[in-house]
């Protein structure tokens, strides 16, 4: 009777273990990106002066970005991701009623490509259901969700470019449009910045149903984050108007175009102070919200019989 029992508590405990263990043959997954960007910066933005963080958030400014990535499980609960993006952003003082900023009718576009890795951290686990339905027995199979935080470092590669009256694009770092190299000007800024992208993903899992059960190694996610910087550079907008015709002495009428477009600011000397040109005590920063497609690869387990 004791043996019997045993092997019944065994026979019980046994597809649980079994279901334990099923994410070690499932550590890797390759994960497909796409989705919205929005820059928070010092070119347009809100209605108001001196606004900061997601209080800036400008939905005309809303752009695109692409994504590829590799997820691998640590642990029952732990996950280790590295992502390359290629993103979109843009900023204009013509979509803010603010007057000090839609003054000075600056904008851009640039190019932005990230490499980062992450770790996350499962909050909700995702539940599976029963396959069939099956009479008496509640409970939906298709609720198969899991939701979890992340946090990494990366780094990013921007280009900035600003359009002319004409509505041509022009690459706006070597016009050194805020006097960089000139007496009393900034040092140049580099392309390159140090990124610390962190947020919150819901992912659901395709395969939770007997109708879906071929797809069950693919998910679907939506990622929300922000990406905190290290430059004040992304939009080439950061300190004071140098002067204009200083500007255009060093470098040429289209730097001078492009450091002032408003024709304000001709002589960075004639006011005594500098005149206010962007916020350089607050570095630029970036949200994504991303949906991605995964695909989960499938470990063969080992000393199986083979039909």
């Amino acid at each position: 009777m004791r043996q019997l029992l045993l092997i019944g508590v065994l026979l019980l405990l046994l597809p649980s273990f079994f279901n334990a263990q099923t994410w070690k043959r499932q550590r890797t997954e390759y994960v497909f990106a796409l989705g919205a960007t929005n820059f928070l910066g010092d070119l347009g933005g809100a209605d108001q002066i001196g606004t900061n963080g997601l209080r800036d958030f400008e939905p005309s400014a809303t752009r695109f970005g692409v994504g590829l990535g590799y997820r691998y499980q640590l642990g029952r609960d732990w996950f280790v991701k590295g992502s390359g993006y290629y993103l979109r952003f843009s900023g204009d003082d013509a979509l803010t009623k603010e007057p000090a900023r839609a003054s000075r009718q600056l904008n851009f576009r640039s190019h932005v490509v990230e490499l980062s890795a992450q770790l996350e951290y499962m909050l909700i686990k995702q539940k599976s259901g029963h396959l069939y339905k099956l009479r008496g027995v509640r409970g939906k199979s298709w609720f198969r969700f899991e939701v979890y935080l992340f946090g990494g470092v990366g780094g990013i590669w921007f280009d900035p470019q600003g359009k002319d009256q004409r509505g041509d694009w022009h690459r706006l770092k070597p016009l050194h449009t805020e006097g960089q190299g000139l007496d009393g000007g900034p040092k140049q800024y580099s392309g390159f910045s140090l990124v610390i992208p962190y947020g919150i993903g819901i992912k659901r899992n395709l395969g939770g149903s007997a109708r879906m059960r071929n797809f069950s190694q693919w998910s679907i996610s939506l990622e929300l984050s922000m990406r905190k910087t290290f430059t004040d550079y992304i939009d080439d907008v950061s300190t004071y108007y140098y002067g204009t015709d200083q500007i255009r002495e060093a470098y040429g009428d289209k730097a001078a175009y492009f450091a002032d477009p408003s024709g304000r600011i001709t002589d960075h000397t004639v006011y005594g102070d500098p005149q206010q040109r962007g916020d350089k005590s607050d570095n630029d920063s970036y949200m994504m919200g991303m949906i991605t497609v995964n695909y989960k690869i499938n470990k063969r387990r080992r000393n199986l019989p083979k039909f």
